[in-house]
Protein backbone atom coordinates (compact mmCIF):
# COMPACT_ATOMS: atom_id res chain seq x y z
CA UNK A 1 0.00 0.00 0.00
CA UNK A 2 1.20 3.50 -0.81
CA UNK A 3 1.68 5.54 2.40
CA UNK A 4 3.13 8.70 0.83
CA UNK A 5 1.44 12.10 0.80
CA UNK A 6 0.93 13.11 -2.84
CA UNK A 7 -0.92 15.81 -4.75
CA UNK A 8 -2.39 15.76 -8.26
CA UNK A 9 -4.18 18.31 -10.44
CA UNK A 10 -6.97 17.29 -12.78
CA UNK A 11 -9.52 19.53 -14.44
CA UNK A 12 -8.60 22.57 -12.35
CA UNK A 13 -8.97 20.60 -9.12
CA UNK A 14 -6.32 19.74 -6.58
CA UNK A 15 -6.50 16.34 -4.92
CA UNK A 16 -4.32 15.56 -1.91
CA UNK A 17 -3.82 11.89 -1.06
CA UNK A 18 -2.65 10.09 2.05
CA UNK A 19 -1.41 6.92 0.40
CA UNK A 20 -4.32 5.85 -1.80
CA UNK A 21 -6.92 7.77 0.21
CA UNK A 22 -8.04 11.23 -0.92
CA UNK A 23 -7.94 13.71 1.98
CA UNK A 24 -8.63 17.02 0.26
CA UNK A 25 -10.20 18.10 -3.02
CA UNK A 26 -9.91 21.81 -3.77
CA UNK A 27 -11.06 23.85 -6.79
CA UNK A 28 -8.32 26.07 -8.20
CA UNK A 29 -10.43 28.71 -9.92
CA UNK A 30 -12.94 29.76 -7.25
CA UNK A 31 -10.68 31.62 -4.82
CA UNK A 32 -11.39 31.82 -1.11
CA UNK A 33 -9.77 30.64 2.09
CA UNK A 34 -9.46 26.97 2.97
CA UNK A 35 -7.89 25.26 5.95
CA UNK A 36 -6.20 21.87 6.33
CA UNK A 37 -5.55 20.84 9.93
CA UNK A 38 -2.83 18.27 10.59
CA UNK A 39 -1.87 16.53 13.80
CA UNK A 40 1.91 17.08 13.89
CA UNK A 41 4.82 18.92 12.28
CA UNK A 42 6.08 15.89 10.35
CA UNK A 43 2.72 15.44 8.64
CA UNK A 44 2.57 19.17 7.94
CA UNK A 45 5.98 19.02 6.30
CA UNK A 46 4.97 16.09 4.07
CA UNK A 47 1.76 17.86 3.06
CA UNK A 48 3.54 21.11 2.24
CA UNK A 49 6.25 19.33 0.26
CA UNK A 50 3.63 17.51 -1.81
CA UNK A 51 1.81 20.76 -2.55
CA UNK A 52 5.02 22.65 -3.30
CA UNK A 53 5.85 20.06 -5.98
CA UNK A 54 2.74 21.02 -7.96
CA UNK A 55 3.49 23.40 -10.85
CA UNK A 56 2.42 26.97 -10.21
CA UNK A 57 1.83 26.51 -6.48
CA UNK A 58 3.55 28.77 -3.96
CA UNK A 59 4.35 28.14 -0.30
CA UNK A 60 4.57 30.98 2.21
CA UNK A 61 6.15 29.83 5.50
CA UNK A 62 5.51 31.51 8.82
CA UNK A 63 8.80 33.40 8.54
CA UNK A 64 8.05 34.80 5.09
CA UNK A 65 10.46 32.67 3.10
CA UNK A 66 13.02 35.41 2.43
CA UNK A 67 16.71 34.53 2.27
CA UNK A 68 18.28 35.73 5.51
CA UNK A 69 21.76 36.30 4.06
CA UNK A 70 20.46 38.81 1.49
CA UNK A 71 18.97 42.23 2.12
CA UNK A 72 15.25 42.74 1.71
CA UNK A 73 15.90 44.70 -1.49
CA UNK A 74 18.06 41.88 -2.89
CA UNK A 75 15.38 39.33 -2.02
CA UNK A 76 12.74 41.23 -3.93
CA UNK A 77 15.00 41.97 -6.88
CA UNK A 78 15.71 38.24 -7.19
CA UNK A 79 12.06 37.25 -6.81
CA UNK A 80 10.72 39.78 -9.31
CA UNK A 81 13.39 39.06 -11.92
CA UNK A 82 12.73 35.34 -11.80
CA UNK A 83 10.75 34.26 -14.86
CA UNK A 84 10.05 37.92 -15.63
CA UNK A 85 8.55 38.97 -18.94
CA UNK A 86 11.00 41.45 -20.50
CA UNK A 87 8.08 43.09 -22.31
CA UNK A 88 6.22 43.75 -19.05
CA UNK A 89 6.14 47.54 -18.67
CA UNK A 90 5.25 47.57 -14.98
CA UNK A 91 7.26 49.62 -12.54
CA UNK A 92 8.04 46.82 -10.09
CA UNK A 93 9.56 49.17 -7.52
CA UNK A 94 6.37 51.20 -7.34
CA UNK A 95 4.25 48.02 -7.41
CA UNK A 96 6.22 46.71 -4.45
CA UNK A 97 5.84 49.93 -2.48
CA UNK A 98 2.10 49.84 -3.12
CA UNK A 99 1.87 46.21 -1.99
CA UNK A 100 3.75 46.99 1.23
CA UNK A 101 1.49 49.95 1.89
CA UNK A 102 -1.56 47.72 1.35
CA UNK A 103 -0.10 45.35 3.95
CA UNK A 104 -0.11 48.17 6.49
CA UNK A 105 3.56 49.14 6.57
CA UNK A 106 4.07 52.91 6.94
CA UNK A 107 5.92 54.78 4.21
CA UNK A 108 8.75 55.65 6.59
CA UNK A 109 9.31 51.98 7.41
CA UNK A 110 9.16 50.92 3.76
CA UNK A 111 11.91 53.41 2.97
CA UNK A 112 14.31 51.74 5.43
CA UNK A 113 13.44 48.08 4.94
CA UNK A 114 15.40 47.55 1.74
CA UNK A 115 18.76 47.78 3.49
CA UNK A 116 17.89 45.32 6.26
CA UNK A 117 18.32 41.57 6.34
CA UNK A 118 15.23 39.45 7.04
CA UNK A 119 17.00 37.56 9.83
CA UNK A 120 17.09 40.80 11.85
CA UNK A 121 13.37 41.55 11.50
CA UNK A 122 10.50 40.43 13.71
CA UNK A 123 8.69 37.35 12.45
CA UNK A 124 5.43 39.17 11.68
CA UNK A 125 7.30 41.75 9.60
CA UNK A 126 9.20 39.02 7.72
CA UNK A 127 5.92 37.29 6.95
CA UNK A 128 4.36 40.53 5.73
CA UNK A 129 7.28 41.07 3.36
CA UNK A 130 6.99 37.55 1.97
CA UNK A 131 3.25 38.00 1.63
CA UNK A 132 3.72 41.22 -0.35
CA UNK A 133 5.78 39.25 -2.86
CA UNK A 134 2.83 36.87 -3.31
CA UNK A 135 0.56 39.84 -3.91
CA UNK A 136 2.75 40.84 -6.85
CA UNK A 137 3.19 37.32 -8.23
CA UNK A 138 0.11 35.33 -7.17
CA UNK A 139 0.50 31.55 -7.48
CA UNK A 140 -2.20 29.15 -8.66
CA UNK A 141 -2.59 28.12 -5.04
CA UNK A 142 -1.03 29.99 -2.15
CA UNK A 143 -0.17 27.56 0.66
CA UNK A 144 0.39 29.26 4.01
CA UNK A 145 2.49 26.92 6.10
CA UNK A 146 1.81 26.85 9.86
CA UNK A 147 1.47 30.61 10.13
CA UNK A 148 -0.01 30.63 13.63
CA UNK A 149 2.50 28.40 15.44
CA UNK A 150 4.00 30.36 18.31
CA UNK A 151 2.00 33.54 17.70
CA UNK A 152 -0.14 35.38 20.24
CA UNK A 153 -3.80 35.80 19.30
CA UNK A 154 -3.29 39.50 18.63
CA UNK A 155 -0.47 38.78 16.19
CA UNK A 156 -2.47 36.03 14.48
CA UNK A 157 -5.51 38.28 14.04
CA UNK A 158 -3.32 41.02 12.57
CA UNK A 159 -1.84 38.65 9.97
CA UNK A 160 -5.27 37.29 9.06
CA UNK A 161 -6.36 40.87 8.41
CA UNK A 162 -3.33 41.41 6.16
CA UNK A 163 -4.05 38.18 4.28
CA UNK A 164 -7.56 39.44 3.47
CA UNK A 165 -5.92 41.86 1.04
CA UNK A 166 -4.95 38.92 -1.16
CA UNK A 167 -8.58 37.91 -1.72
CA UNK A 168 -9.57 41.44 -2.67
CA UNK A 169 -6.73 41.75 -5.15
CA UNK A 170 -6.89 38.16 -6.50
CA UNK A 171 -10.46 36.95 -5.89
CA UNK A 172 -10.12 33.77 -7.96
CA UNK A 173 -6.82 32.59 -6.46
CA UNK A 174 -7.40 30.20 -3.53
CA UNK A 175 -5.41 30.17 -0.31
CA UNK A 176 -4.87 27.02 1.76
CA UNK A 177 -3.81 27.37 5.39
CA UNK A 178 -1.93 24.28 6.61
CA UNK A 179 -2.25 24.45 10.40
CA UNK A 180 -1.24 22.30 13.35
CA UNK A 181 -4.16 21.05 15.42
CA UNK A 182 -4.62 23.21 18.51
CA UNK A 183 -7.50 24.34 20.70
CA UNK A 184 -6.09 27.88 20.32
CA UNK A 185 -6.17 27.83 16.51
CA UNK A 186 -7.73 31.16 15.45
CA UNK A 187 -10.83 31.27 13.28
CA UNK A 188 -10.46 32.22 9.61
CA UNK A 189 -13.21 34.65 8.57
CA UNK A 190 -15.05 33.65 5.38
CA UNK A 191 -13.26 30.32 5.31
CA UNK A 192 -14.98 27.97 2.85
CA UNK A 193 -13.79 24.58 4.08
CA UNK A 194 -11.85 23.18 7.00
CA UNK A 195 -10.59 19.61 6.69
CA UNK A 196 -8.69 17.48 9.15
CA UNK A 197 -6.03 15.51 7.35
CA UNK A 198 -6.91 12.32 9.23
CA UNK A 199 -10.60 12.63 8.39
CA UNK A 200 -12.54 12.56 5.17
CA UNK A 201 -15.42 14.80 6.17
CA UNK A 202 -15.24 18.56 5.77
CA UNK A 203 -16.55 20.82 8.51
CA UNK A 204 -17.07 24.54 9.18
CA UNK A 205 -13.88 26.43 9.95
CA UNK A 206 -12.55 26.09 13.45
CA UNK A 207 -13.09 28.81 16.00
Amino acid sequence: MNNAVTATIEGRRLSLFDGDTPRLVLPLDEGGRHRLVVSDSTTAQHVVEALEACPGFGVLPGGGGLLGAMTVAENFALALRYDADPADPRDWKRELETALELCGLPVERIATLGRERPMNLERTERWTLGFARCLLRPPELLVIDRLFSGLARRQADALIAVEAIYHKRHPFRPVLFVDLDSHELPALPDCRTSTRFAELAESPCLS
